[in-house]
C-alpha cells in the first residue's frame, strides 16, 4: 500500500485549483481516481482503486501518471521496512467545533455519522462524535472500514452480552487502535481480520469445556493459549489428550506444561488423536525380566528363589537357629 500527499491535506472538498488541473488534463480516469484517493484520506491501494472506479489496474496506473504529472498527487517515498508508528492509545483533544466544521464541509464524514448511528441504534453524544471524528481524522481509518469496525463491535457485544447492550464509543475506539496497528485499511483486510477473529472465538467455545472452564470469562493469558493451540491446528479431541496427560503428571491444569505438550506434538506434525497415538503414545512400564543365568526362577512379586532362601536363613539366625552357610 502506498500513501500520497494531497495538496488540500486530504479534504474531501475539491479545490478550484484541483478542478482546473483535472479539466486541463482532460482525462476522466484521472478525475475518478483523484476522487477515490480523496475519499480514502490519501491512501491508495492499486487493486482497491481499480475496483472502486471500475477500471483495470493498468488503467489505474495510467491515471495515476496523469495525476502525478499535473501535481495533484505526489508519492510519499517509504524507507525499506519502516518501523510502525507507535501511537499512544489516546485521541487528540478535539472540540465540538472541530466536528461541526467537518460536518459543515460535507463529504463523507456526515454520511459516516448517520451510518454509525444506524448501526448502534442511537444518536451519538457530543463526546461520541468527537471520538468518531478522532478515529476518522487521527487514526485515518477509511469510512467504509470504520463502518465495518462498528458492525464488528456490535456483533461482539451481542455475542458476549446479548441484545440491548450496544458497544460504547470507548469500546469502539480501543478496537480502532487494534485495527490501526494491524494495518487494516481496506475492506479486504477487514474481512480477513473478522474471519480470523470468528475462527478464534469458535475455537475458544470448543476448547473451554474440555478444560473444565465454565461460568466465567477466559483471562487474557488463557485466551492466548487457546488461540495459539487453535492456530496450530488442534481440535478438542487432541487438546483433551494433552489435558489428560497434564493432569495425570502434575495433578492440575498447568497451562505452561500443557502448552509444551501441544507444541511438541505440533513440531512432530501430530495433530489428530490417531497421529498422536502412533507418534507419541505414553511409555508403558514393564516388569523387570528375571535375572539371566543360574537357572533362577522368579517367585511372587519378582523375588528370586535364591533371595527367598536368603531371607529364610536370616529369619532363622534371628531366632537363634543358625544353619551352615
Amino acid at each position: 500500500m502506498s500513501s500520497y500527499v494531497l495538496p488540500q491535506g486530504g479534504n474531501i472538498v475539491i479545490s478550484s485549483d484541483a478542478v482546473g488541473r483535472l479539466l486541463g488534463a482532460g482525462n476522466g480516469d484521472a478525475a475518478l481516481l483523484y476522487i477515490h484517493i480523496l475519499a480514502h484520506g490519501g491512501r491508495f491501494v492499486r487493486e482497491d482503486a481499480a475496483a472502486s472506479i471500475h477500471r483495470t489496474p493498468d488503467q489505474v496506473d495510467a491515471a495515476l501518471g496523469v495525476l502525478s504529472r499535473t501535481g495533484l498527487v505526489a508519492v510519499r517515498e517509504r524507507a525499506a521496512a519502516p518501523a510502525p508508528i507507535q501511537r499512544p492509545d489516546e485521541l487528540p483533544q478535539y472540540t465540538p467545533e472541530d466536528v461541526e466544521r467537518e460536518i459543515a464541509n460535507g463529504g463523507v464524514f456526515p454520511a459516516l455519522v448517520r451510518d454509525v448511528q444506524r448501526e448502534l441504534g442511537k444518536e451519538l453524544s457530543s463526546e461520541g462524535l468527537m471520538t468518531l471524528f478522532g478515529i476518522y481524522d487521527y487514526l485515518r481509518l477509511p469510512p467504509e472500514v470504520i463502518l465495518m469496525l462498528v458492525n464488528h463491535c456490535v456483533s461482539e457485544c451481542l455475542e458476549r452480552y446479548g441484545p440491548g447492550r450496544p458497544p460504547s464509543m470507548r469500546y469502539i475506539e480501543k478496537a480502532a487502535y487494534v485495527w490501526e496497528r494491524e494495518q487494516i485499511f481496506s475492506i479486504e483486510a477487514a474481512e480477513g481480520y473478522i474471519k480470523r477473529q470468528s475462527a478464534m472465538r469458535a475455537g475458544e467455545r470448543e476448547l473451554t469445556p474440555v478444560l473444565g472452564i465454565s461460568g466465567r470469562a477466559l483471562s487474557a493469558t488463557e485466551r492466548r493459549y487457546l488461540n495459539s493451540w487453535t492456530g496450530m491446528g488442534f481440535h478438542a479431541e487432541a487438546v483433551e489428550m494433552a489435558y489428560d496427560r497434564t493432569v495425570t503428571n502434575t495433578g492440575r491444569l498447568a497451562w505452561k506444561y500443557m502448552d509444551s505438550i501441544l507444541k511438541s506434538w505440533h513440531s512432530k506434525g501430530l495433530h489428530t488423536p490417531e497421529e498422536i497415538d502412533r507418534g507419541d503414545a505414553p511409555q508403558k512400564k514393564h516388569p523387570a525380566a528375571p535375572a539371566k543365568g543360574g537357572g533362577q526362577e522368579s517367585a511372587a512379586g519378582g523375588v528370586t528363589a535364591e533371595e527367598l532362601e536368603r531371607m529364610r536363613r536370616k529369619l532363622r539366625q534371628i531366632k537363634g537357629d543358625r544353619d551352615e552357610p
